[in-house]
């Protein structure tokens, strides 16, 4: 007992002083390629005769468009997926998650991979930019990054990559959609509360340690005439000049549904894109003068948490337990282009 005691006292204190990666990577595209359920666009889902079928799938070699200098690079995949856990998780983690986060990241490299090349991309098949698929951080961006440390963290991370870039993540055969966010409000998100889609694997699970994170709770507040100024511009209206906003309606896991201010509904998500707020975790509150938005977790909140998982791997559970827990229903497979 005495020793379970000191050591979650250092994982606290560990989770703490780390500073968490902000970009995970943004899953509403992917899943809006996988679904079309973006009605605005087909954006990153060209044409059959647009798409050259990349026989790189095997993991050899990959195509990235460096969203930096608009030019697309051809990296070994264990290249490309070492910059990508850089690029999205801290690597003063725990060697488990980072592990964790290594399968994650390939697993959805892979699917991008047998989807074949974007016309949108001059031929790679995935870009840096986090707002479309997954961040990278080059050697040489480490190196500036972790100065002193480079030769340790470096180390580090490729041993987590090694022990763990041979494997995906798969649900009836197929390679899942490994979405992945920085801090959960405690629980994931169900993807279909998100994105309106629904995947057996992408359900709502317990993250409890997200709640140590310095990140996990945050506020922003608005005087009433920005708020309004806001609102106008979503094409709000409110009667007798009076900010009306109901109590609101919530997920299990903390995420607002639905909400009316003045004559319109809005959800959580929307609410999160207009106010540029962390989470759709969202309340809010009136003060005489002010409205204030209090916001858990960091992310869209699908997936696995990358502070739920340095937190478990902490506590000792494998990269194969955590990958486990925040995809339920799933095999984890070794990766074979040929098996596919």
């Amino acid at each position: 007992m005495k020793k379970f005691i000191i050591q979650c006292i250092i994982s606290t204190i560990s989770l703490i002083v780390i500073p968490l990666s902000v970009c995970a990577f943004d899953t509403d595209k992917i899943i809006s390629e996988e679904l079309h359920i973006n009605n605005t666009s087909d954006i990153g889902s060209p044409d059959t005769d647009e798409k050259e079928k990349n026989t790189s799938a095997d993991g050899n070699t990959i195509k990235v468009f460096n969203a930096d200098t608009d030019t697309v690079m051809e990296l070994s995949f264990r290249e490309y997926i070492t910059g990508v856990v850089a690029g999205e998780m801290p690597v003063e983690f725990h060697s488990e998650a980072l592990s964790a986060c290594t399968v994650a990241a390939a697993t959805l490299a892979r699917k991008k991979l047998e989807s074949g090349s974007d016309a949108q991309l001059d031929g790679a098949v995935i870009s840096t930019d986090p707002a479309k698929h997954q961040a990278y951080m080059s050697v040489e961006e480490m190196k500036e990054k972790w100065q002193d440390d480079f030769d340790a963290y470096y180390k580090k991370l490729t041993e987590a990559v090694d022990k763990a870039i041979d494997y995906s993540v798969t649900y009836n055969g197929e390679l899942i959609i490994a979405a992945y966010h920085s801090i959960s409000p405690g629980k994931t998100e169900s993807a279909e509360n998100i994105w309106s889609a629904a995947y057996p694997y992408l359900i709502s699970v317990e993250s409890e340690g997200d709640k140590l994170s310095p990140k996990y709770e945050s506020v922003v507040e608005l005087s009433k005439e920005d708020f309004r100024k806001k609102m106008k511009d979503a094409e709000v209206s409110f009667d007798d000049n009076e900010i009306s906003i109901s109590a609101g309606e919530y997920t299990d896991a903390g995420t607002l549904k639905k909400i009316t201010i003045g004559n319109k509904d809005f959800t959580g998500k929307e609410l999160r894109e207009i106010f540029g707020l962390r989470s759709a975790a969202i309340t809010i509150t009136k003060t005489d003068n002010n409205i204030v938005f209090n916001v858990k977790g960091y992310g869209h909140g699908v997936g696995m948490s990358q502070y739920g998982a340095d937190y478990y791997a902490r506590q000792g559970m494998t990269w194969q337990e955590i990958i486990s827990h925040y995809y339920p229903n799933t095999q984890i497979i070794i990766y074979r282009s040929e098996d596919r």
